[in-house]
């Protein structure tokens, strides 16, 4: 946890500094240390922890997650009250976008993954809140995950690349065998064959698969080409004639392609003095690859040796000559490769962090050329970690200078290092990482040694802080079955490497989990400083933090959730003391306020009710809405760059672990379709209607009956209620007095505009009737009925009151082309659309009694989702679940935090054994 005596010590070193250089220095040290702290204050951004029940998924299936949203510092967010988290698929179109109502940082829901809307593929989930929008892209919360399931043809490519040399040009080998997951492989089928560089298609010819499903080919593969973007697209006939295209991308590394990237410590060398060079060698995917080598002056005489010590990384120590320059060689797979390493500077400032000799010290050199010595001045010297300062010292020019800083001045975490001019230019920066050990430790102490089907599980989860205190936290427990979900080993779903680490570094950090095991205490330790060194990057604007005018920060925190907006005349300026009403009608209930000298209102204290939309009304000062208008503070989403990962589609190379979790899913649902006497859907499906941008409850396609936009444009212009009568099966208008009533069978019809409940439009005078006579043909993109349970259930629960039957009502959902409903503009009305939040259901987890029959099978993959888990004052948690119906290995997951700056993180096994029967 980050205590304010990190300030309170640098302040009291600076006291040290005073005396030993002068109170001009560390009065200016001060300053300029208030003015970073004060930025920061302003610029305190926001980190985001997600935790799902798993990350592959199949159709059908429910994504459960809590998030944790913290300060910099690692405390409950003090900004935002709303998280935005959303879904995009491999195109980076974004499939599902709902908002999270934050209490202390932490709120947690669910997402449906259904089949009309979630294909099999690959998905990202990204999480971020509106504070965030001002920082970097960078800092929102991305996370991959995949929904498998029963691919088109049910086929699976494994697929081999050699790369050789033919007639002095590299040829890739290409091997690709098709195989179903019931082990029958594709025999004599004809395929188009593309092979592909980005948009531009290097070869298209037509080949045939042989009788071992195999299709072998070869391509030359000219040397200008980017591997990364080399793509074969297959197509097949179906049984159906039509056409299906399979993707696999080509995966090769060629040895001459290998690439060596150098980092000096700091920044720069600089000639004549003595510096840390990382560097990290990479394929030409982008993975890390070890190598060894060494750096050779341009007289040819070797200067220093080097040898890669984790995953390409690694660092050798040289001091760079005037009139010199120097080329790094290595040998990897017999092919010798030379890279040129940065040119040093004839001047500057070199800054030395050692952070592994000592555990205890941070030492920090700096070593100045001799030129700037002689021109004296001072340099400063300031760490920050957390969005905090924890060291600051006055550098002068004239010496070296050299501190030996206690590290408990700093948080675990990534810290960084800078020395700034006097004229507030960064000269030289390091990032490093503090390492106290001090996280969180969490322990599951189950109920007993192993378990047999439908046994009773109880969990109970101990939280205690470095010295053994018990910790009062949140917490996030998932159980889950191996044989159906693949589990995560690289850290990547771990709070603390991500949070900590990951979180804080440029580019991919390959198996970030690593790091934080138990083995090798050195290496593990001097392979963190060179990930440091080689990937550690700055997010931090040293020239806005000294500017006299600061950018404005655009988009400001949302504490709450509250509809704004702004009350204008008939010439767009701002109407004050206007009052303005809310209307919601399910449930219902109405609020008012005035508008402030700027014309502005907001109602805030409303957690959104079950509801799409308010109903507002604005009056001038005269009680008339006459000459008013009402504009909204809508949220705009943001447009985010899709995940810089190659994608690889989940029937290319499938891993055994996925194979597995595949079939033992499919194997599960054909033993319950037995028990059950459902038939698994294998009959051929036919395309469905889909009403674009429709706001339906139900999934696409699934409505009782469908008018698309093709269809609806071949109608003669008419009436809306013209064109429902001509249309709609079983529509009726019937009389009741002076009032029409409408119904479907003679089963009572509301009307639903764009998702919205058509009475929110109406008003004296203006009614039903009125609303469907002056809607035309040319207003509608598409119209679905909703006449049998399953569609009217939802479709009740969201606009009828809580104890209204189902049965009793029949929906009819228009999309209009405005999407916003009936568009007839009334003067100081306007209904709002307000956005979905994130459904809270209760994760369902069955009881069992001693002998209960089987008559279900429990095939469950994930066992348990409990995402509010809060310790008490004695550190203890607890959970209770059941097994499901096979013996399995199940894994247990848990993420947590205080919330005031410890994190904690647990993972671990339970074993259920079904008992031989005697």
């Amino acid at each position: 946890m980050l205590k304010r005596g990190y300030i309170i010590f640098s302040f009291a070193f600076l006291l040290v500094v005073s005396y030993l250089n002068g109170v001009g220095q560390a009065v200016s040290l001060r300053q300029k240390m208030a003015t970073v702290s004060a930025y920061n204050t302003s610029h305190n951004p926001e980190k985001i922890f997600i935790h799902t029940d798993k990350w592959s998924y199949t159709k059908e299936d429910t994504l459960w997650f809590k998030a944790y949203v913290f300060d910099a510092d690692l405390k409950a967010t003090s900004k935002s009250g709303l998280l935005y988290i959303e879904i995009a698929d491999a195109a980076n179109r974004v499939i599902n976008r709902n908002l999270v109502k934050l209490a202390y940082g932490i709120g947690w829901g669910n997402i449906t993954l259904s089949s009309a809307r979630y294909l099999e593929g690959t998905y990202t989930i990204r999480a971020y809140t509106n504070w965030m929008r001002n920082f970097s892209e960078t800092s929102i919360y991305t996370r991959q995950f995949t929904i498998d399931g029963t691919l088109e043809e049910d086929w699976m490519i494994n697929s081999r690349f050699e790369l050789t040399e033919k007639e002095g040009l590299s040829n890739v080998k290409t091997n690709l065998a098709f195989v179903k997951t019931s082990g029958s492989r594709m025999f004599g089928e004809e395929l188009r064959v593309r092979i592909n560089a980005g948009a531009r298609t290097l070869y298209n010819t037509r080949l045939k698969t042989g009788v071992d499903g195999v299709l072998d080919f070869d391509f030359d593969l000219r040397d200008k080409i980017k591997t990364q973007q080399l793509n074969i697209a297959l197509t097949k006939k179906t049984k159906g004639d039509k056409d299906v295209t399979f993707n696999v991308p080509v995966v090769i590394n060629r040895d001459e392609k290998t690439d060596l990237q150098f980092m000096p410590e700091g920044g720069s060398l600089v000639n004549g003095l003595p510096s840390r060079v990382g560097f990290k060698a990479i394929n030409e995917e982008g993975k890390g690859v070890d190598v060894n080598g060494g750096v050779y002056d341009n007289t040819g005489q070797r200067v220093v040796a080097f040898t890669s010590i984790h995953r390409g990384m690694g660092w050798f120590d040289f001091t760079p000559q005037l009139n010199r320059t120097y080329t790094a060689k290595i040998t990897y797979h017999d092919k010798d490769l030379s890279f040129a390493l940065p040119t040093a500077k004839p001047s500057g400032v070199v800054m030395r962090v050692d952070n592994t000799t000592n555990k205890d010290s941070i030492v920090v050199s700096v070593n100045i050329s001799a030129d700037i010595k002689q021109t004296g001045g001072n340099y400063y010297l300031i760490g920050q970690s957390r969005n905090v300062i924890c060291f600051g010292a006055v550098v002068k020019a004239a010496n070296n200078a050299r501190f030996s800083i206690n590290n408990t001045a700093f948080p675990t975490g990534v810290a960084r290092f800078t020395v700034i001019s006097a004229l507030n230019q960064p000269v030289t920066e390091r990032i490093i990482y503090v390492n106290h050990n001090d996280g969180m430790h969490v322990e599951v102490n189950p109920s007993k040694q192993g378990y047999t089907p439908r046994d009773s599980v109880n969990l109970e989860i101990v939280a205690t802080d470095k010295n053994g205190a018990p910790v009062v936290g949140s917490f996030s427990v998932v159980v889950t079955d191996d044989a159906q979900v693949r589990q995560d080993t690289s850290g990547y779903n771990d709070m603390f490497s991500k949070l900590l680490l990951a979180d804080d570094l440029k580019g991919e950090v390959e198996n970030p989990g690593w790091y934080f095991t138990k083995g090798d205490s050195l290496k593990k330790a001097q392979s963190l400083d060179v990930l440091m060194l080689t990937q550690g990057w700055v997010s931090y604007n040293w020239a806005d933090v000294f500017s006299a005018k600061q950018k404005p920060l655009i988009y400001q925190p949302e504490p709450e959730f509250a509809v704004k907006g702004r009350v204008v005349n008939a010439f767009n300026k701002p109407i004050e003391k206007s009052n303005v009403l809310l209307l919601s009608l399910n449930p219902f209930f109405t609020l008012d306020t005035m508008t402030n000298a700027k014309g502005e209102f907001s109602f805030k204290g409303i957690y959104p009710p079950d509801t799409v939309a308010f109903s507002l009304q604005a009056h001038n000062k005269r009680g008339r809405m006459f000459n008013v208008g009402i504009e909204m503070d809508d949220f705009t989403a943001p447009e985010f760059s899709p995940l810089k990962q190659r994608l690889i589609p989940l029937y290319v190379n499938i891993d055994t672990s996925r194979l597995k979790a595949i079939n033992t899913r499919q194997r599960y649902a054909e033993e319950e379709a037995k028990i059950t006497g459902r038939q698994l859907n294998q009959v051929e499906i036919r395309a469905k209607k889909i009403v674009k941008d429709s706001k339906s409850l139900v999934d696409p396609g699934e409505a009782d009956f469908i008018m698309n936009t093709e269809e609806i444009k071949a109608l003669p212009n008419t009436t809306l209620v013209d064109m429902l009568k001509k249309n709609i099966p079983g529509f009726q208008v019937r009389y009741n007095g002076p009032n029409e009533v409408y119904s479907i069978n003679n089963v009572g019809a509301v009307f639903i505009l764009d998702g919205i409940k058509a009475d929110i439009f109406m008003g004296p005078g203006f009614g039903t009737k009125q609303l469907l006579e002056y809607m035309d043909v040319n207003d509608v993109k598409g119209i679905e009925v909703m006449t049998t349970g399953r569609n009217q259930i939802p479709y009740t629960q969201a606009f009828e009151r809580p104890d209204a039957k189902f049965w009793e009502f029949t929906f009819i959902e228009i999309t209009t082309y405005s999407g916003h409903g009936f568009t007839k503009k009334v003067p100081g009305a306007f209904i709002y659309r307000l956005p979905i939040f994130a459904a809270q259901k209760q994760f369902y987890s069955p009881r069992y009694t001693y002998k209960s029959p089987v008559t279900i099978p429990d095939t469950r993959s994930t066992i348990l989702w409990a995402p509010n888990v809060v310790t008490d004052s004695h550190g203890k948690g607890y959970v209770t679940f059941y097994t499901a119906d096979k013996s399995a290995t199940y894994t247990i997951n848990v993420q947590g935090a205080d919330m005031e700056g410890l994190l904690g993180c647990y993972n671990d096994k339970i074993y259920v054994k079904d008992v031989p029967k005697k």
